[in-house]
Order: structure tokens, then sequence, then C-alpha cells
């Protein structure tokens, strides 16, 4: 199976809007949004969120570039994730309002795959570490053997900001008409690691 990182801050048309915040009255709790930790009832019920004034673009696409790292799909793109994924996911629903403070779209969501999952060749990997914790994570190379179990969409341990989709999930988005915007895919390298019987 094949497995692609998404990228959160696509640069494909300046048409489409940019997000800056996180949705209104989520307060100390944003923390939980980039740590895949449920919010429940923490969650507004009314959430929006505005589009970031440094950027004029006013079209909402299917995938909302954001700087805050959230995984921000139109309600199409989450159906489709929501029917193929069975990992443990929140949908949060979210208004995006425009620079004039209306709404532009009032039903995309915000997608928070709970937990983290071990699933990166170590060695491969190029990763970042200052007194034995990550501090950053240049390039993900993935462990077959650690993805028997792992979610259509999950979240990398060493980088929980990062998402990651199945092909699964994919050849699903690509069969939407009209085809899905600002969605940019990277696929990521496999290499087993040797403590899995693979060769390096």
């Amino acid at each position: 199976m094949r497995y692609y990182l998404i990228d959160l801050m696509p640069e494909d048309n300046p048409d489409f809007c940019f997000l800056d915040s996180y949705p209104e009255g989520l307060g100390l709790k944003t923390y939980k949004l980039g740590k895949g930790q449920p919010l429940k009832d923490d969650y507004p019920a009314d959430a929006r969120i505005y589009m970031s004034d440094k950027e004029k673009g006013i079209q909402v696409p299917d995938l909302v570039g954001n700087s805050r790292s959230m995984l921000i799909t139109s309600q199409r793109v989450k159906e489709v994730i929501e029917r193929v994924n069975q990992g443990p996911t929140e949908y949060l629903r979210v208004a995006i309002y425009n620079h004039k403070k209306r709404v532009a779209s009032p039903d995309h969501f915000i997608l928070n795959p709970l937990g983290v999952v071990d699933c990166l060749n170590l060695r491969a990997s190029e990763i970042e570490y200052f007194q034995g914790k990550v501090v950053h994570v240049d390039r993900l190379v993935l462990d077959p053997g650690k993805l028997e179990k792992a979610p259509e969409l999950f979240r990398v341990r060493e980088n929980s900001r990062a998402y990651v989709i199945s092909d699964r999930i994919v050849d699903e988005v690509e069969k939407l008409r009209p085809g899905v915007s600002n969605f940019w895919l990277e696929e990521l390298d496999q290499e087993p690691s040797r403590e899995q019987g693979g060769k390096t």
C-alpha cells in the first residue's frame, strides 16, 4: 500500500483563501488540535475561523491551507475520508468567514485523527534531536513492517502535525467530480528497518 503526506500549506492558486488562526472560542485548548487529542465538549458548537488578512484569496477550496497545521477539508472530502477511514478521528464542523466577516463556507471540517502512529524507519528518516527529544523532522521514511495495523488517516509519532493518508483514501477522493481543489500530496518512501528483518 502507498501512503502520502498531506501538504497543509499548498500554493496552488492565489485566489484560494488562507487561514492564520484557530477556531474562535477554543482558548488554551488549541494545543489538542496539534497533538491529536480529543476535543469533545471543548469544541464550540458555532466554531468559526476568519480568513487571513495577509492573503487576498477568497475562494474556499476542498483543502484549506493554514499556518496552524490543521487538516481542514470540504464536506465532500470529509465524507469520503470518513467512509474509508476506520481509525479514531474527530470530524469537527467549522464555518469559514471572509475578510468582510461574512460566511464563505458554513460546512468545512477540521479532521482530527486521534493519537499518533509509530510508523517511521528512524534510521532512514531525517530527524533532528535535542537532548533526546525530536525537534524537527526533515524527511519521513515509513517502515512497512509498522504499518500493518495503521489506519487510513493518521498522525506520525515523531511529528504529530504530519498527516498521512493511504492510497485507498486517495483513490476515492480522486473519483469526486468536479475534481478536488488545493489537495496536494507527497508520496512517502518506504524502507524496512533492520530490526524488522528487512534490508536497508
